[in-house]
């Protein structure tokens, strides 16, 4: 009875983001859904005995607080002062001085096409060490989207290209790497050398091909001209901002100068995270204003940006991830993951195809709940128990579906990646699900394709 549950909640949850309901009020609902069937049937209990409220609705609330509670102290902070700098130095004019400052070289370019590799192979780099997808996606709305748009590339491209590299889920910093080295017991920084690095060159070496290929037949498609685009966002940009110093372009750079700068590269006697580099950076700005106008009350009048951005990220993305894991926890407690194992086990699977099934599975779940690490965190421990009971390497199924998860976040329109850049963008989270899923699918059998020649 409780499978039929599941494929029910699990086919209305993806009906009603096709129809495009609020995704945060349907993700919550089939959360509650699946906790209390998993109460009222004694699968699961919604909290433990001794956490329990003495009501299994108020368990039900109390469960939301929890999740609420580790969320927000985890990454709340950190994407809600990405936001708010964010917008304050579009507000102020600093990232329209950076794109003027660098965009005529770029517009230069026969082919602008070509920079989306370039960029692939950038915010890559940058994912390693800046490893919140959304956080990372922020900070690169305000300096390469601009960039790339002056250069004539969509808007639907620009984003796709920013957002693609940010599924690669890979490094030491990645949460997820850290629990799936943890869950084989070995240090992360072997697992990312010896069985993360191999599949992250795979995938710098042939994305960027598919990329380039399918961004430029959906151009076309559209009748997208980049030649008649090159330089139009930028003559915009000189209109709305046109009085703005020329220095302030290094302003929207200061976050990488600190974020790189006092780590393990270089300075590593001072502890640098991103919401101290962010609201540091927001501070000498305002110093920066103040003296400029020679007036602290015209330094502080924009600073209302900050809390317009702070109250987007939290309005949208925040909420996003709470329903997700909420969720997702519903999933758990209801035994979704142990009765995939039993599925598993009765089609009687080769090695390849149990790591296929599991794989696609969490990419399933990526894309439902748009959270990369709730799916994760909620499989990942019983995967040495799984390997033990087909008798195969863990390594089989541990590194593709740490990949899964992350591609499963990216081609979902209630990701909280995607809605934050397509709402900079002004698109729609489809527009921009539909630019990434081709390069995302082959992403998926690329690392399919090295993980059975690997691991088998």
């Amino acid at each position: 009875m409780s499978t039929i549950l599941i494929l029910v909640v699990v086919g209305l949850v993806a009906y009603a983001m096709l129809k495009r309901f609020n995704p945060q009020a349907t993700l919550l609902t089939a959360g509650l859904v699946l906790l209390a069937y998993a109460q009222w049937m004694g699968i699961t209990p919604i909290l433990p005995a001794e956490e329990s409220q003495g009501f299994w609705f108020f368990d039900l609330w109390e469960k939301f607080a929890m999740v609420t509670n580790s969320r927000l102290a985890s990454t709340g902070l950190t994407l809600v002062a990405i936001a708010g700098v964010a917008t304050y130095l579009n507000q102020i004019g600093a990232s329209a001085a950076l794109v003027k400052a660098t965009s005529r070289p770029i517009m230069a370019l026969e082919n602008p096409y070509v920079l989306l590799g370039i960029i692939l192979l950038l915010v890559s780099i940058l994912y390693v060490f800046i490893t919140g997808a959304t956080s990372l996606s922020l900070l690169l709305m305000g300096t390469l989207y601009p960039l790339l748009r002056n250069a004539g590339i969509s808007a639907k491209t620009a984003v796709a290209t920013i957002v693609i590299p940010t599924a690669w889920e890979f490094g030491p910093g990645q949460i997820n790497a850290v629990i799936g080295a943890k869950a084989i017991n070995i240090e992360v920084m072997p697992f990312v050398v010896n069985h993360q690095l191999l599949f992250q060159i795979a995938l710098l070496v042939c994305i960027p091909f598919v990329n380039i290929a399918w961004q430029r037949y959906c151009d076309r498609k559209e009748g997208y001209d980049t030649a008649a685009e090159r330089g139009k966002y930028l003559h915009e940009l000189e209109e709305k901002h046109h009085d703005t110093p020329g220095y302030y372009a290094l302003l929207p750079v200061i976050p990488f100068v600190f974020l790189f700068g006092f780590s393990e590269l270089f300075v590593s006697a001072i502890k640098m995270t991103i919401p101290v580099a962010m609201m540091s950076t927001m501070t000498l700005c305002i110093i920066i204003e103040a003296l400029r106008y020679r007036s602290i009350n015209k330094a502080f009048a924009n600073f209302e940006a900050w809390l317009t951005g702070t109250g987007m990220i939290f309005g949208s993305v925040l909420t996003l991830m709470l329903a997700a894991e909420f969720f997702s926890a519903g999933l758990t407690n209801i035994g979704a993951i142990t009765q995939l194992i039993d599925l598993a086990k009765s089609f009687d699977l080769n090695p390849i195809g149990l790591s296929l099934v599991f794989s696609l599975f969490i990419l399933l779940t990526a894309f439902i709940t748009g959270s990369g690490n709730a799916p994760v965190m909620a499989f990942i421990p019983i995967v040495p128990l799984v390997s033990g009971q087909f008798d195969i390497n863990p390594l089989l199924l541990l590194v593709p579906i740490l990949f899964a998860a992350g591609i499963g976040r990216t081609i979902s329109p209630v990701a909280g990646v995607i809605i934050t850049v397509a709402g900079i963008a002004n698109l729609s989270p489809v527009d921009v699900v539909k630019r990434t899923f081709v390069p995302m699918m082959a992403s998926m059998a690329v690392v399919m394709v090295l993980t059975a020649i690997r691991y088998i």
